[in-house]
Formats: structure tokens, sequence, C-alpha cells
């Protein structure tokens, strides 16, 4: 039976399409997490780990309370932009992480960068902890 001879470049013209699938496997396996603003000045949880593109949905659960990244990047209550003061309103705003690394927040009325009702979420990158999974 003859060899069959293919050639690098026949080898690799499907990688691209292969390549766009797993980042699309990658936006495809989001997830919603809630983080809940408490009347008693706490937000639960207090600390949560996700992945890169997961969305966070800040919710209000009783009191006069707002969600500020400390680097300013979102500010969220009735909705997420950089002029939502604190709200009493039954409100719920939702935030797509696509950097990663830690990034702290705090309720203006009742925190600050430093100290008070504050929290901290983890966005770790998917594709070293779980050993290529988001890859399939």
């Amino acid at each position: 039976m003859p060899a069959i001879c293919v050639s690098w470049a026949e080898r690799l013209r499907g990688l691209p399409a292969a390549l766009l699938l797993a980042v699309l496997a990658g936006d495809a396996s989001a997830r919603t997490f809630e983080v809940i603003a408490n009347p008693d000045m706490t937000f639960t949880p207090a600390t949560l780990t996700i992945y890169q593109y997961d969305r966070v949905v800040f919710r209000n659960g009783g009191g006069l309370h707002n969600v500020v990244a400390d680097d300013n990047r979102f500010r969220c209550a009735v909705n997420c932009n950089t002029n939502t003061a604190p709200s009493a309103l039954a409100w719920s705003a939702g935030v797509q992480f696509t950097l990663l690394g830690s990034i702290g927040y705090y309720c203006e009325q009742h925190g600050d960068t430093g100290s008070g009702m504050r929290g901290l979420i983890v966005v770790i990158d998917r594709v070293f902890v779980d050993d290529f999974s988001a890859i399939r």
C-alpha cells in the first residue's frame, strides 16, 4: 500500500477553525453568579472566585446600597454607569468580568476602598485551572 504524504500546510489548514471553536467554547461556558448587598451592611458572598468571562449580577437585598469597583471599572445600582448612586430600590445589575485578577468592590454608603461594606471578586483563567477542559 503506498504511503500517503500530507504537507504541513494541509495539516494546519483546519487550525484557524479549531482555534475559533476553542474561543467560542470558552464564552459558551460562561456562568452567571449573584452577589447580594444585605441590610446588615455585608455582601453575600463576601469573596467570589469566578472564571474569566463569567458574569456577576449584584442585587440589593434591602437597604441603601450600590456597588463600586475599587479601580472604578464599574459602579452599579439601578444600572451600571459612572453616575449610579446608592439606591434603596430593589435593583439588580450585571457585570461581565473579562480581565484576570482580583477586583475589590464596596458600597459607597457603607464602605470605601479600605474598610466597611466590601467584597472581592477573583477572576481566574479557566484554561489553566481546568487543564484545557474548556477546549473540547
